[in-house]
Parts: C-alpha cells; sequence; structure tokens
C-alpha cells in the first residue's frame, strides 16, 4: 500500500490518527511511523556518544596536565627553598666567622695591653683552639645547610618525576577510553545497521523520545503503532 493508503487503514480502520508530518512505512504486515521532528536514530545516538567519548578523553587528558602542573609547582618551591637554605647557611657561617675573628682580636688587643705575649705559651693555645672551634661550627652550618638543601632538591626532582607519570598515566588512561568507547560506538553502529549494504529502511527506525524504549532494543526493530494494514 501506498503512504496515502496506510494513513487510512490507520485512521479509519483502526482509529489510530495519523499527524500529517508523520510518514508511514510498510514492512512484513506491519506498520511503522517515522516521526520527523522527533527523531532518534542511530546517527544521532553515535553523534551523542562520540562527543561524550571525546570529552571523556579530553578531561582524562586535562587532569593529566593538571597533575603535572601541579608538582612542576610543588617542585618549584622545593628548588627556592633549597636555594633559600643554601643561602641562609652561607649567610650563618659568614657571620660566625666574623664573630670569631673580632672576639681573638679583642683578646689579643687586652692581652698586648697587659703585657702578656699571646703568640707563646697558654694564650696561643687558647687561640688555636677558638680558632678550631670556630673552623667546626662553621663547618658544621655549611654541612647542615647542604644536607636540608639536598633534601629539597630531592624532593623537587620526585615531584617532577611523580608529575611526568601522573601525565604519561593520563595518556594512557585516555587512549584506553578513547578505544573502548569508540569500539562499543562502532558496535552499537554495526548493530544498528548502520554498516549494512541492505536498500531497506534503517532497522533501527525511529520513534519518540517518550516512549521510554530501552537503548538496548534501540537499531533492532522500529517501534510498532501495535496494529496490521
Amino acid at each position: 500500500m501506498n503512504a496515502v493508503d496506510l494513513k487510512y487503514v490507520a485512521e479509519n480502520v483502526y482509529g489510530r490518527y495519523v499527524p500529517d508530518d508523520v510518514r508511514l512505512v510498510e514492512r512484513n504486515g506491519y506498520i511503522f511511523f517515522v516521526h520527523p521532528r522527533m527523531r532518534y536514530d542511530p546517527i544521532t545516538l553515535l553523534v551523542i556518544g562520540a562527543i561524550g567519548t571525546a570529552v571523556g578523553v579530553s578531561q582524562t587528558l586535562q587532569q593529566g596536565k593538571q597533575a603535572e602542573k601541579i608538582a612542576k609547582a610543588r617542585a618549584q618551591i622545593d628548588l627556592k627553598n633549597a636555594e633559600a637554605v643554601r643561602r641562609a647557611s652561607v649567610e650563618e657561617a659568614t657571620i660566625e666567622k666574623e664573630r670569631s675573628v673580632r672576639a681573638r682580636a679583642t683578646a689579643k688587643a687586652t692581652a698586648a695591653a697587659g703585657g702578656i705575649r699571646i703568640n707563646e705559651g697558654l694564650p696561643l693555645v687558647i687561640d688555636t683552639q677558638i680558632a678550631a672551634a670556630t673552623a667546626k661550627d662553621i663547618g658544621f652550618i655549611l654541612e647542615r645547610g647542604r644536607v636540608t638543601e639536598g633534601a629539597f632538591r630531592s624532593s623537587a626532582a620526585l615531584e617532577i618525576a611523580r608529575g611526568k607519570a601522573l601525565r604519561r598515566k593520563s595518556k594512557f588512561d585516555a587512549l584506553s577510553q578513547g578505544l573502548l568507547g569508540f569500539g562499543q560506538l562502532g558496535l552499537s553502529a554495526s548493530q544498528a545497521g548502520l554498516f549494512s549494504k541492505s536498500t531497506n529502511i534503517a532497522p533501527a527506525g525511529t520513534f519518540k523520545a517518550t516512549t521510554g524504549i530501552s537503548q538496548k532494543k534501540f537499531g533492532r526493530q522500529f517501534i510498532k503503532t501495535g496494529f496490521r494494514p
């Protein structure tokens, strides 16, 4: 039957009102409807699915970039702290050395004023011991600074490595997510008959979004109106 006859049968024999913008077709003894304005075809679902997959992949990559960015920022803080510790230890050592020099100079001046020879005997021993103790203190200050600086630099290196690892992981996850998502879309397209060479109407047909049909059934059959010609 042609479209006019199908419309007549639907409205007059089965009492089903058919709007003018609804096209009727007959397949295997059943009448199916195609609604141009409330279309929900396989292409629409696949496009939505592709967009969702692409957005998910993009978000995964963005998360990896953000994680690497944060790790680099933390590494920069550690490097700044390392440099600050190094400068502070050098400055502290310099101050300690200058203090020792001044103290020894004052002691020598006092001894000379009292007629004590400081370049021999006990005064010389004391002065030598003070100089050695000062050198030891300075060495301790510098070593403490180097250890702390090294800890900060090691932390920075670990942060950078961690950021790169997270970035690589996000790329792998995005690739896996994309392959899985688009693979599922390809399977859905195949099930929907989009790759079929058949000249018949697409097996997915069309239906109103309000029918509540499950997506699993979508692409396998037309929505039957429930009446025969």
